[in-house]
C-alpha cells in the first residue's frame, strides 16, 4: 500500500481511517480528542508532519477549512498524490491551491463508517494507472465506488448519495414520531418500528430482482391504506418538494466552490 495521510478525523476521516486498518496510514486533526484512540505513531494533529513521508492524501477537512489549511501547508503537496472527499472543490481548485497535477475530486457517503459506503469520483488528467488502483483499494475498503461521466455529476451525486442518508434518517425520525403519537408507543418502541421498516425495505431492495417502483405497486393494494397515504404525498406534491430539495442542495454545492475561488 502507498502510504497515506488523512487530514481531519471527522466522520468521514475517521470512517476511511477505522476501514483501511494499517500502520501506513496517518490520521490528522487539529483537536487530539477527535484522534485519541489512533497508535501514537499514526495520530497527528500537524499536517505537515502528518504528510511528510507519505504519497498519497485524503482531504476529509471541512470544505469552508480548506483554504485556511493551505495557508499552513503552501506548496508542500506539489508532488502528492491528493484525494478529496470534501464537498463543493473543483478539481481545479484543489489543482490551484495544492500545486498538484495528481488530484482525485469525490464524494463518499455515511455508509462508510459500516463499510457500505458509496462514493463516486472523478480525477484530473494526469493521475496514473497506480495511484488510480490506489484510490479504488481505498474506497474499496469502506463500500463501493465508481467514476462519474464527468466533474458535473459530482454535485448531483453529492445530493443524492453523499446527503442521503440523512433524508432516510430523516423518514426514520418521522416513523418515529407518528409511531408515538398515533399508537402511545415508548420512543424505544416506536424507533425500533421505524428501523426495522427501513431496514426490512433495503434488504429487500439489496436482493435486486425487484426494483423500488414494483415493491411500492406491491404493498399498495387498490382502494388499501397504502394507497391512501400515498395519495396524499402525491396531492402534496412530494415529488416537486423532493426534486426542489435536491436542487437546493446542489446549489449549495456549487456555493462552495464559490467560497473558495
Amino acid at each position: 500500500m502507498i502510504k497515506t495521510a488523512i487530514i481531519g478525523a471527522g466522520n468521514m476521516g475517521k470512517a476511511f481511517y477505522d476501514g483501511i486498518a494499517s500502520d501506513d496510514v496517518h490520521l490528522c486533526d487539529h483537536n487530539e480528542t477527535n484522534i485519541s484512540s489512533v497508535p501514537e505513531t499514526c495520530r497527528f494533529t500537524d499536517a505537515l508532519k502528518a504528510t511528510e513521508n507519505v504519497e498519497c492524501i485524503i482531504l476529509a477537512v471541512k470544505p469552508q477549512s480548506f483554504t485556511e489549511l493551505m495557508k499552513e501547508v503552501g506548496d508542500a503537496w506539489s508532488n502528492k498524490f491528493i484525494i478529496s472527499i470534501m464537498a463543493g472543490i473543483s478539481l481545479s481548485q484543489l489543482e490551484k491551491l495544492t500545486s498538484s497535477s495528481h488530484i482525485v475530486r469525490s464524494m463518499p457517503n455515511l455508509g462508510a463508517k459500516i463499510q457500505r459506503g458509496i462514493t463516486g469520483w472523478c480525477t484530473s488528467a494526469d493521475v496514473t494507472e497506480s495511484e488510480r488502483a490506489h484510490m479504488e483499494s481505498l474506497f474499496s475498503a469502506v463500500g463501493t465506488n465508481f467514476e462519474l461521466s464527468s466533474e458535473d455529476a459530482i454535485d448531483a451525486f453529492t445530493v443524492i448519495a453523499g446527503s442521503g442518508p440523512a433524508y432516510v434518517f430523516g423518514l426514520a425520525q418521522l416513523l418515529q414520531q407518528n409511531a408515538v403519537k398515533t399508537l402511545g408507543l415508548s420512543e424505544e418502541d416506536a424507533s425500533r418500528i421505524a428501523t426495522e421498516v427501513i431496514a426490512a425495505g433495503s434488504l429487500l431492495l439489496e436482493k435486486g430482482n425487484v426494483s423500488a417502483s414494483e415493491w411500492r405497486e406491491a404493498v399498495t393494494s387498490k382502494g388499501g391504506v397504502t394507497e391512501a397515504a400515498l395519495h396524499v404525498f402525491e396531492e402534496k406534491g412530494l415529488t416537486d418538494i423532493f426534486d426542489s430539495a435536491l436542487e437546493a442542495g446542489a446549489v449549495r454545492s456549487k456555493a462552495l466552490s464559490s467560497d473558495n475561488d
